[in-house]
């Protein structure tokens, strides 16, 4: 519940910012996260800089969220245990459930879809801090399956009548669909995952409904961190030189810093590569992580940093922990961290702790000790 107790110091004079950030976890798909999907958050900083973005994954430009790639429904609600508890939501799934090939089950796997997200929407609304979930619409598709976009518009429409019957004020219809399609030749700029371009309309659209819903008067006023605020950080290292992350790692983007305690040889080298027992099953693909970072003698008595992307899981990544090995040097004081916005390491520290000695950057959500 930590978010919740961010967002009422700002009621008791207490706030980290001098303007009150609007903490946001974004919920979805590879549209959320992959390929270009960060710029996402990018332009809706343009667009509301008081936003501070919430979640599990961080993507190439360091902000936060709770999207994964390839995700249906169904998905979602099996991981909506580990999606953190957060004042506000938006959510936009259902593509990747509407992908059918018999245009008959239109109507019905489209109702189908839209129950699901109705599902995730109310169990969203059960964490103790929620108070508004963002409900995309299903966006367009330009596919080699029109089908796919046919249902995705058949899930809209069963969406918009369900709006009626969840609680009003605590779940707000944005509407994606519509505006995007009056777009002229709308299609090479929303694909499957939308260019920049397309992510930019995007912006626009949720930006327009947060900023409307919740009553920002200045939607320009950036946020400044006060004295003794800073980020929440967590450490995935277990501890020890020779340890390995507390769990399996999701795919995503992080950094990893440690202090260059001694160089004792020219080819000097730290690997982190993923750990899992063999598969039962001899057939099963394990597409474990493994990337080496060099050392060079002048790193000897320096912290040194190095930023890396997982891969995407089930593509070129296998979700497992991560070890560290050492050749011909010596480390100490590990801390592997979802890559932030400015793609510098946090300021060390052991298991989750407030970084009150990094600047936070926008999109961040910043918080008193």
């Amino acid at each position: 519940m930590w978010f919740l107790s961010s967002v009422l110091m700002a009621s008791d004079g207490a706030a980290p910012t001098d303007v009150p950030q609007i903490p946001l976890c974004m919920i979805g798909d590879s549209i959320t996260w992959a390929g270009d999907g960060d710029y996402w958050r990018q332009y809706l900083l343009e667009q509301l800089p008081a936003l501070a973005f919430v979640g599990t994954h961080t993507a190439k430009l360091g902000y936060s969220h709770a999207g994964e790639g390839g995700n249906r429904t169904q998905v979602v609600l099996l991981r909506l245990g580990d999606i953190p508890d957060c004042p506000h939501y938006s959510l936009l799934i259902g593509t990747n459930d509407n992908n059918i090939k018999d245009e008959s089950a239109i109507g019905q796997h489209a109702a189908a879809t839209a129950e699901r997200i109705v599902a995730i929407v109310e169990e969203l609304l059960k964490k103790p801090s929620a108070r508004k979930v963002f409900l995309c619409s299903i966006l367009p598709c330009q596919t080699d399956n029109p089908l796919r976009d046919r249902t995705n518009a058949a899930t809209n429409a069963v969406l918009r009548q369900k709006m009626a019957a969840l609680p009003k004020g605590k779940v707000v219809w944005v509407e994606l669909e519509k505006p995007i399609r009056a777009i002229e030749n709308w299609g090479p700029m929303i694909k499957l995952h939308p260019t920049q371009e397309g992510y930019k309309v995007l912006a626009k659209l949720l930006a327009g409904a947060i900023s409307a819903e919740l009553g920002v008067k200045e939607r320009a006023a950036v946020p400044k961190p006060r004295p003794g605020s800073g980020v929440r950080v967590e450490n995935l290292w277990e501890g020890g030189n020779n340890g390995r992350t507390r769990g399996p790692v999701i795919a995503g983007w992080y950094s990893a810093s440690f202090d260059v305690v001694r160089v004792a040889s020219p080819k000097t080298a730290v690997t982190i590569r993923g750990e899992l027992p063999p598969p039962k099953d001899p057939k099963t693909k394990q597409r474990l992580f493994n990337q080496s970072f060099p050392i060079a003698p002048k790193d000897a008595g320096n912290r040194v940093t190095f930023n890396f992307f997982t891969e995407y899981e089930g593509y070129k990544y296998t979700r497992s922990p991560l070890a560290m090995t050492t050749t011909g040097c010596e480390i100490a004081n590990i801390l592997i961290e979802k890559q932030r916005p400015s793609g510098k390491a946090s300021a060390y520290g052991q298991g989750c702790y407030i970084d009150t000695t990094t600047p936070p950057q926008p999109g961040e959500l910043v918080e008193r000790p």
